[in-house]
């Protein structure tokens, strides 16, 4: 089987490593330095690390030259439900393996002596990340920077 995987999906890849690392960076700044709550220190890492990731995609990943206001807002309102919806779905992860691989999860989580709860938790986390992975550059490659042919 041979997968081959873009350029573009490459980029937004880095792209999110690097809109992660300056959301951390912010959240920590925020709650450390400027002794912000934890609530306002995620919000504005969230709402930088929207804006960095934007001007990067936009750039980078998708070489888009649109001028218009319109496209911000296009990626703002997608991007959002796509982050709740992936949160959704990872915590439904977590709640249906706990539920369903009782077993299989006690028998990893004492071989690798990590409690269940976290292993659910990181394996619903890992699963979240990657949907949203790919529910995002989906969304911002065929509806936010589309190219208009």
């Amino acid at each position: 089987m041979n997968i081959k995987i873009s350029k573009e999906f490459i980029t937004y890849c880095l792209v999110g490593l690097i809109n992660t690392a300056v959301g951390y960076s912010t959240a920590f700044i925020c709650l450390n330095l400027f002794l912000l709550s934890y609530p306002i220190a995620t919000g504005m890492a969230y709402v930088i690390g929207i804006i960095v990731s934007f001007f990067l995609n936009k750039k980078f990943t998708f070489d888009n030259k649109d001028k218009s206001g319109m496209q911000f807002l296009k990626f703002f309102t997608t991007m959002l439900p796509a982050y709740v919806f992936s949160y959704w779905l990872g915590l439904q992860v977590a709640l249906i393996s706990s539920k369903y691989f009782t077993e299989f999860i006690n028998t990893i989580s004492s071989a690798i002596n990590v409690e269940q709860t976290r292993l659910t938790d990181n394996f619903a986390i890992i699963l979240s990340m990657a949907i949203y992975l790919i529910v995002g550059f989906s969304i911002n490659k065929f509806f936010v920077f589309k190219k208009n042919n």
